[in-house]
C-alpha cells in the first residue's frame, strides 16, 4: 500500500511539474503515467490529451462535446482507455495512443467506472446493473480490449478493482459508505480486499475503522 501511495504521489509531482512549465491552467484531471514513464495522459476541458514527462507541448487526443474523463494506457503503450458520456452514462472506448477514432467497448445504461487494463488485454471497471437493487454497493466487471459481452468479474460486490501483473490477485475495494464521512465507523466502512483467483478465496487486507481506498 505505501508503494502504492508513493507511486501516486510521484506521478502527481511528474504531473504537476511538466504542465507548471507550460501554463498556468489549473483543471488538469486523472494522470496517468505510460508504462515506459515517457508520456502522461490526463484529461483536460473534457478530452484526452498526452503531454511528455519531461515537459514540452500537450496534444489534444480526443475531440468531442461529451466529457472524457479517466484513462489508462494499456501494457505496452500503444492505446489508451478512457470513459465518455458520449451516449448519456459513462461507457468505456479504447483508441490508438496517437489518437484515432475511438471504440467502444460498454453500451449498458448504467455507469461504467473505467479501473484497470490487464496484462492479458481485460479491462475492469465498476459499475451497477444487476444488483443495483438490492446492494447500495456496486459491480466488478470486466471487458476484452478488443469487444464482446462485458461479464461480472467477482461474486462479491465493491470497486476499484485492480489486477496483479501475473493474473492471479484482485485488490478492490468493499465498504458502501461515502469517502465524504470520514467520522463515520460501522459495518459500511470502506476496506481493502484481494480474491485469490487460484485459491478462490477472499482475504480482507485492512481491518482498521477509518476508509480506505
Amino acid at each position: 500500500m505505501k508503494k502504492f501511495l508513493s507511486f501516486t504521489f510521484a506521478v502527481f509531482i511528474i504531473f504537476a511539474s511538466v504542465l507548471h512549465a507550460g501554463n498556468q491552467d489549473k483543471l488538469f484531471r486523472y494522470p496517468s503515467i505510460s508504462p515506459d514513464g515517457k508520456t502522461i495522459a490526463f484529461s483536460f476541458q473534457g478530452d484526452i490529451w498526452t503531454v511528455p514527462a519531461k515537459g514540452g507541448e500537450a496534444v489534444r487526443r480526443t475531440v468531442h462535446e461529451a466529457y472524457e474523463g479517466i484513462s489508462l494506457w494499456n501494457y505496452d503503450g500503444s492505446k489508451l482507455a478512457f470513459m465518455s458520456n458520449r451516449f448519456g452514462n459513462n461507457d468505456i472506448f479504447t483508441m490508438p495512443a496517437s489518437g484515432g477514432i475511438p471504440k467502444r467497448l460498454t453500451y449498458h445504461s448504467a455507469n461504467d467506472e473505467l479501473t484497470d487494463w490487464t496484462k492479458k488485454g481485460d479491462l475492469l471497471f465498476t459499475t451497477a446493473r444487476d444488483f443495483k437493487q438490492v446492494e447500495w454497493d456496486n459491480e466488478i466487471y470486466s471487458v476484452n480490449e478488443n469487444g464482446g459481452t462485458p461479464s461480472r468479474l467477482l461474486n462479491a460486490v465493491g470497486h476499484t478493482p485492480t489486477m496483479s501483473p501475473n493474473g492471479r490477485f484482485i485488490a478492490f475495494v468493499r465498504g458502501a459508505c461515502r469517502i465524504t464521512r470520514e467520522a463515520y465507523r460501522g459495518p459500511a466502512n470502506k476496506n481493502i480486499w484481494i480474491y485469490d483467483t487460484k485459491e478462490d478465496k477472499y482475504i480482507q487486507i485492512t481491518t482498521d475503522e477509518g476508509q480506505d481506498i
